[in-house]
């Protein structure tokens, strides 16, 4: 199938990243020298902490278990010692910081052979190696329960957001190991595996792949989202119709554990937006959970800027001394500004950015060119005006408007029936972005999925 869309935004973003692969230094000095397996994605599960602080451990080692799904491990991502456990509000789990060793221990297992293994002991060693804390499940995206079959598993082989590495420079380099983990995945599903990539790729790994249906993807971000591809190839119907996603790195990391069995710790990174020096922005070969200030060291200007651990739209804002986050293979630096300009509204704005056509800006071919975007909003939260302009950029078939306020309302059976289940935070990014009420819904969004479905799982 070929899928494409013409509602959405490639937002002009100045600070892209460029050029060809800067490898990372291997040898780590100084406060570099720590990694951190970053939690904060994992609100929903409980721990069981495996490991004690000053504790010395290995690369892949299990450091903690998900209580309700037993065997599911968080692995270490570097071997070293334990030298911080962070927590935050009610001693919630943030992060786990070790100090990395010289030589690195690694813990190792023989490699898996799929044709002489059975499924529930592929299943038993993949809990093992951390591997199911990179498969999430639809609806209400959380961590996929392994004991729950899936009617199908989606492949994410494309990204559109800002400043997120194509999906191609993950996968490079490691072709035999991808296919390794399509073929693991389509024992896992019985074959019911979906990959997408964009239509423009001509990467044969992707093009080519076996084993799986294969599908196209072109048009303006969020054609990258995982809700767009389910929606057009294979809809969620109601709550119990559950399909697991995943990106290429996240097969690759399967591809890789099975062949070798180790874990691989290698990512692709960017490093990017404005408040990064001209020409020092890039794709960069580096690690799992390294260090922001490891990332952006003698990159940044000197100015006051916001680091953000992933893009623009979905990223979760960083201090120099946390780590890459898990699920992220960006870094973005953006000026903070919360400066207001004196008597902006009579001024043509020919050189700011707007969607909506409220500076003269809007009115040219304000793709054509890059903004310098800072953290202003140019507002406060005003009531909802204008729920269109929402619309334009969702090309989900969804009320946008009217699924945020039912959510508010905690009316989940309304919510339920205007697409809640299809959707994902993400896919209100844009929607906010172009929000003249300065509405956060993917805030919204996000927390109505969860309150949603801590009811529906009871």
């Amino acid at each position: 199938m070929h899928i494409k869309i013409t509602k959405g935004l490639d937002i002009p973003i100045a600070g892209k990243p460029e050029g060809e692969m800067t490898p990372l230094l291997e040898s780590f000095h100084g406060p570099h020298r720590m990694i951190g397996l970053d939690l904060t994605p994992f609100e929903e599960i409980k721990f069981k902490i495996l490991v004690n602080l000053e504790e010395r451990v290995k690369r892949g080692q299990p450091l903690l278990e998900d209580k309700n799904v037993p065997g599911r491990m968080f692995v270490a991502p570097a071997g070293g010692i334990v030298r911080e456990i962070r927590r935050g509000l009610k001693r919630r789990l943030l992060a786990i910081v070790i100090e990395v060793d010289a030589e690195e221990e690694i813990e190792i297992h023989a490699p898996i052979d799929l044709n002489g293994i059975s499924k529930e002991e592929l299943i038993h060693r993949m809990k093992r190696a951390g591997l199911f804390s990179h498969i999430r499940q639809r609806p209400f995206n959380l961590l996929a329960n392994p004991e729950k079959k899936p009617r199908a598993i989606f492949v994410k082989a494309m990204e559109s957001a800002p400043f997120v590495p194509p999906a191609e420079l993950q996968v490079e380099g490691y072709e035999k190991e991808f296919q390794m983990g399509l073929d693991a995945l389509g024992k896992l599903s019985d074959g019911h595996v979906h990959l997408v990539h964009a239509k423009s790729s001509q990467f044969h790994p992707f093009v080519e792949a076996k084993g799986v249906a294969v599908h196209t993807a072109e048009g303006p971000h969020p054609i990258g989202n995982v809700s767009v591809h389910i929606a057009a190839i294979d809809p969620i119907t109601h709550a119990e119709d559950m399909v697991w996603t995943l990106n290429a790195r996240d097969v690759v990391l399967i591809g890789y554990y099975l062949i070798h069995g180790k874990i691989l710790v290698e990512k692709v990174i960017g490093v990017a937006g404005n408040g990064v020096i001209d020409g020092e922005q890039g794709f960069f070969r580096g690690r799992e959970g390294v260090s922001i200030s490891f990332l952006i060291d003698k990159k940044t200007k000197n100015e006051k800027y916001r680091l953000i651990s992933g893009d623009p739209l979905t990223g979760n804002q960083v201090e120099s001394e946390d780590f890459l986050g898990f699920d992220h293979s960006t870094v973005s630096v953006i000026p903070d500004s919360n400066e207001r300009e004196f008597l902006h509204f009579f001024r043509l704005g020919k050189n700011k950015y707007t969607y909506s056509g409220a500076y003269l800006s809007g009115h040219l071919n304000h793709c054509a060119r890059e903004y310098p975007f800072t953290t202003s909003l140019h507002g406060e939260h005003r009531p909802f005006i204008d729920s269109s302009v929402s619309d334009e950029v969702m090309p989900l078939n969804i009320s946008t408007m009217h699924l945020v306020r039912a959510v508010l309302a905690e009316d989940f059976d309304l919510a339920v029936n205007l697409g809640l289940l299809e959707v994902d935070s993400e896919d209100f990014a844009l929607p906010s972005f172009v929000c003249p009420s300065k509405i956060e819904m993917v805030d919204i969004i996000k927390k109505g999925l969860q309150r949603y479905a801590a009811e529906f799982l009871k």
